[in-house]
């Protein structure tokens, strides 16, 4: 005999509310309140349910194979059968792979001008080269850590230059022009590119 599910009467009103709910991701917790269910169950239901995604150690379902399993669920005469049937046929939840990459302890003070030629700072565009995807993953790392010690200086190279207000002055217009010019230049002066053989991770 199937096991009786405790939510089985509620299907139609849980899939409405995901249709309404702007949530585009659901994690245990969030199906724990979405099914009145406990977290071992809830674990349960995301296998069943299908489309798991591991983003940053925590598993979610997305909204799409949310909705597929609730419309599959409805139409079946034997929910305990379907649940159970999909739960077993799930492969293993993904696991992360952790990043293996520090800086050195000499690096750990990187200050944006020290920044390699590789991660490039302009008025609303970030850039970072690398040969393969280690090496972009490291010029990350070093400037995740350039943003904690020099975030200011970070921001106003990335941030764009102001527009400056229109004027009908020839004079004026002209002083507008050599100072935004002039701040261009302040700005690409304080990124001093370092050697490659500079940086050893």
């Amino acid at each position: 005999m199937s096991k009786t599910i405790s939510w089985s009467y509620r299907l139609h009103e849980i899939r409405e509310r995901v249709e309404r709910s702007k949530i585009q991701t659901w994690s245990r917790r969030d199906l724990e309140d979405l099914f009145e269910i406990k977290r071992a169950s809830a674990q349960s239901l995301m296998k069943a349910i299908g489309g798991i995604q591991n983003i940053g150690g925590t598993h979610l379902v997305d909204r799409d194979s949310l909705l597929e399993f609730l419309s599959r669920s409805i139409e079946s005469d034997d929910l305990s059968g379907v649940v159970q049937r999909r739960r077993l046929e799930a492969g293993p939840a993904p696991k992360t792979r952790p990043l293996a990459i520090s800086l050195p302890t000499e690096l750990r003070s990187v200050m944006a001008a020290d920044l390699p030629a590789q991660i490039q700072l302009e008025a609303g565009r970030l850039t970072i080269t690398g040969a393969d995807s280690e090496e972009i993953l490291e010029a990350l790392c070093l400037l995740a850590q350039a943003m904690q010690n020099d975030l200011g200086t970070i921001q106003s190279l990335l941030d764009p230059l102001p527009v400056p207000p229109p004027v009908e002055d020839d004079d004026l217009r002209q002083l507008f022009h050599d100072l935004a010019k002039r701040e261009m230049q302040f700005k690409s002066s304080t990124q001093v590119s370092v050697k490659d053989s500079d940086l050893d991770f």
